[in-house]
């Protein structure tokens, strides 16, 4: 039987869940609310949603609720939703951070199904002029279901995600924070320390190069949701920041007493870790063989790329525009399945008098 869904707050993750999800063959109409009218209005224009309809009315008739807004608007909305919502709806979210959400969903009357959720992918551009309906292809999407909540009910929302291209991780919302907390929270704060460690100063930032730049882009970040974050999982990073902290001042120590073995021995050990990280695209993409190519900057020229490998039956599964200089040219790195196709590419581009190498 097909399913209604709603999904509250239209923002980049709610209006990309609602393009993924509107030809799902589990889907039946797509309900949404957002406070922002022009954001409602986008999402009705693009065929985000179906409908519009506010929390009660969306509430009783889905039957599953997908909460996309800030995890501070949680308890309200639950408020809302707890006098309306049927027995047997599924009721999930996408926030970053599951102990506290659930215990916010414990507040939910008995056999309405609470399953946490966080979806490993993202934007910088906010709202809903950033939606993807491929935001979540290969993203790890992790749910933290309620004890209660029968395996059937948990199956149903993993197939249901599933459409989105999503691989579905479940496990307990304790185990998931400490994980984002070490992975994803703690490397924005030590982003933020990094740029702030600058000042600001002017002779500082004309120095930042590629390397200070991919360190710290996650500081461009949404202030506002970032300090939501954090709080809502302070437990587990001030425990992973105690560990930083202690590791950075063994690193100072050792600077400090001419120790060229410790900081050597700690460098290589995090190069040998750093090197264990599958290259994949969101966690899960397959692996795949880099080639950097240099082209002129005229129009089409990516197009062309394409077309040449193409003809030779060779996929393009990831490509970046790395550096380009206005009216001379930039190089392009390209992925492909493997090392084989990666090494014919560039001949077949050689062949086309495009200068071109394997990574």
């Amino acid at each position: 039987m097909k399913k209604n869904l709603f999904i509250i707050g239209l923002g980049l993750i709610g209006g990309s869940l609602g393009l993924a999800l509107r030809e799902s063959p589990l889907v039946n109409k797509i309900f949404g609310f957002d406070i922002d009218i022009k954001t409602v209005e986008t999402a009705l224009q693009i065929g985000v949603i179906d409908e519009f309809k506010s929390i009660d009315e969306g509430g009783k008739n889905a039957d599953v609720i997908f909460l996309c807004t800030p995890i501070s608007f949680f308890p309200l909305i639950i408020n809302e939703l707890r006098n309306v919502v049927r027995q047997g709806t599924i009721i999930t979210d996408v926030g970053s951070t599951k102990e506290e959400v659930m215990q916010f969903f414990s507040n939910l009357p008995q056999g309405v199904w609470a399953i946490g959720g966080h979806p490993m992918a993202g934007s910088e551009i906010k709202g809903i002029n950033g939606i993807d309906r491929y935001l979540f292809e290969n993203a790890v999407y992790v749910l933290t279901p309620a004890p209660d909540v029968p395996e059937e009910q948990v199956n149903l929302l993993g197939e249901l995600l599933s459409f989105t291209g999503a691989k579905i991780k479940t496990m307990p919302a304790s185990l998931h924070d400490e994980l984002v907390a070490t992975i994803s929270h703690v490397p924005h704060l030590a982003a933020a320390a990094l740029v702030n460690l600058t000042e600001g100063r002017d002779d500082n930032l004309m120095m930042a190069a590629g390397g200070f730049r991919d360190t710290t882009r996650i500081a461009s970040s949404s202030p506002e949701l970032w300090q939501d974050i954090l709080f809502s999982n302070r437990k587990y990073v001030g425990q992973k920041l105690d560990k930083l902290i202690k590791f950075l001042f063994k690193i100072k120590k050792a600077l400090e007493e001419d120790d060229s073995e410790t900081v050597y021995t700690e460098l290589c050990r995090a190069k040998e870790i750093r090197d264990q990280i599958p290259h994949k695209r969101k966690g899960l993409l397959p692996e795949f063989s880099e080639l950097v190519c240099i082209v002129p900057d005229k129009p089409g020229i990516i197009g062309k790329i394409g077309e040449i490998l193409g003809k030779e039956n060779i996929n393009i599964v990831d490509i970046e525009i790395l550096r380009v200089r206005e009216g001379d040219g930039g190089s392009i790195r390209i992925g492909v399945r493997n090392r084989e196709e990666a090494e014919r590419a560039v001949s077949i581009l050689q062949s086309c008098n495009i200068k071109s190498w394997v990574r």
